[in-house]
């Protein structure tokens, strides 16, 4: 029977039914042949064996296991699209800044010089001359008809569409952790399950070994016994190789060196109902994800250039006030000389096609963003929705496949009780082992696969992904 701790073995494969396979004695390989056994001890065994829900595993002092909270934070901090995100929230900020000097006054210093000479028919040249002048200026623009505000808005649209993109990349990332996190502990506890059936295995074929040689058994048992032996060899071999690759992942979704060591650690236990609502996941989707929000900005963004479209195809108008001084010059008149005054300057269009075009571009590309809005709020809805779904039934097959594991051992026990009693079929034993063997990858299976689907749910609703205090990716 498989023995190993039932809150521990998640498994997200399938496990092979038994079948009857015709061998001879030529399965067991022969010195120096790549056989099963032969691979598995050239494989280095796991980094750690499974430790069951709630308990810390034993590991290396050098690799500390991660929680799923650390990391989710390692991947925040170090994830290189964040980084790419975070940077794009600076100079966003930064274009909102400049943009909002466009009505700022602004200080120069201004300095000219002039080294030259001239001549004329009617006299001889007057040599070489030097000019020069430095002054200083201060202008204030009083109004620009509406391009600076209009400028400022388009910033800011910017700015929120960069802040929601890099809130994106965030979630995403973070579920993408998740998910790569629970694929390393879905490997690991399969690992620990195909190690049990191997151990089961050879089990079995050392009684199937008593039985023939005590003459109470065929050699077919034998036989049988072997293939299995094989078959377990080759399964906890790829096992062990997913452990590798799962944990490859992990490290890539953190923004990690590939093959650098990493070890996990067993979340709490998820809550035994889903907590939230379908409607209440909804309404959190539709507040909080930043698909809408990058939606509501880019609606924003093209607000701001139907205003600017307008202001291009209308009167030009501008109007500032400025004063000049001049501390120093050749020229004596300018010398210590000060001038002030308002510039206003005026266009008015007659004739532009152009311009109108324009404006009515911004106007269609303003309805397609507003049309683009309503299907992000639709969309976000239903991914939150169909998240819930997935969850609530994830919860639901937790007892389900529990209950399947229990009977399935039950009928393991008599199968074995009866072939030890000489009244049952090594067939049956096998056949019972392989049912027993899946019902308890899909019963610890089911607890990974609910604790993958909140954090999706929690994800669906823009919310963190987090390892609660209470149980759970929540």
């Amino acid at each position: 029977m498989i023995r190993p701790a039932p809150a521990a073995l998640a498994i997200c494969g399938m496990l092979s039914l038994g079948v009857e396979v015709s061998v001879g004695p030529a399965l067991a390989a022969a010195p120096g042949s790549r056989s099963p056994a032969f691979l598995l001890q050239m494989l280095p065994p796991p980094a750690t064996a499974p430790a069951a829900p709630g308990s810390a595993p034993a590991l290396p002092a050098a690799t500390p296991a991660l929680t799923l909270d650390q990391a989710i934070r390692a991947a925040l901090a170090q994830n290189p699209q964040i980084i790419a995100g975070e940077e794009a929230v600076r100079a966003a900020r930064q274009s909102l800044v400049a943009a909002r000097a466009g009505l700022a006054p602004t200080l120069s210093a201004n300095g000219t010089g002039r080294v030259g000479g001239g001549s004329a028919t009617s006299s001889t040249s007057s040599g070489l001359a030097t000019a020069g002048t430095v002054s200083l200026g201060a202008t204030v623009p009083l109004y620009d008809a509406g391009r600076t505000p209009a400028a400022v808005s388009s910033a800011a649209a910017a700015l929120a569409q960069a802040e929601a993109a890099l809130r994106q990349t965030q979630q995403d990332t973070s579920l993408a952790v998740a998910t790569a996190f629970f694929s390393v502990l879905t490997a690991e506890r399969l690992t620990a399950v195909r190690e049990a059936l191997l151990a089961q295995a050879q089990a079995q074929l050392a009684l199937s070994q008593a039985r023939v040689r005590a003459g109470v058994a065929a050699q077919a048992d034998v036989i049988q016994a072997q293939a299995q032996v094989a078959l377990a060899e080759v399964d906890l071999l790829t096992a062990r190789s997913q452990i590798a690759t799962a944990k490859s992942g992990l490290q890539a979704a953190i923004g990690g060196d590939a093959a650098a060591p990493v070890e996990v650690q067993e979340p709490p236990a998820p809550p035994p109902d889903v907590p939230v609502t379908a409607d209440a996941a909804m309404k959190a989707a539709e507040a909080h994800r930043p698909e809408v929000a990058k939606a509501m900005a880019t609606l924003q963004s093209d607000q701001a250039a139907l205003e600017l479209a307008r202001i291009n195809a209308g009167p030009q108008v501008t109007v500032s006030v400025g004063t000049t001084y001049t501390p120093a010059s050749t020229d004596p008149l300018l010398s210590n000389s000060t001038s002030y005054g308002v510039t206003a300057t005026v266009g008015l269009p007659f004739y532009s096609p152009g311009a109108q075009a324009g404006v009515d571009a911004a106007q269609a590309t303003v309805r397609s963003a507003r049309a683009q809005l309503d299907a992000a709020l639709l969309s976000m809805r239903q991914d939150a929705y169909q998240a819930y779904l997935a969850a609530v039934q994830a919860a639901a097959t937790i007892p389900a496949t529990q209950a399947a594991r229990e009977a399935a051992e039950a009928a393991l026990a008599v199968a074995e009780g009866r072939y030890k009693a000489g009244v049952g079929t090594i067939v049956e034993v096998i056949t019972a082992r392989a049912t027993a063997a899946q019902a308890e990858v899909n019963a610890v299976n089911s607890l990974y696969t609910y604790q993958s689907a909140l954090a999706t749910l929690r994800h669906a609703q823009g919310s963190p992904i987090v390892a609660s205090a209470g149980g759970g990716s929540q």
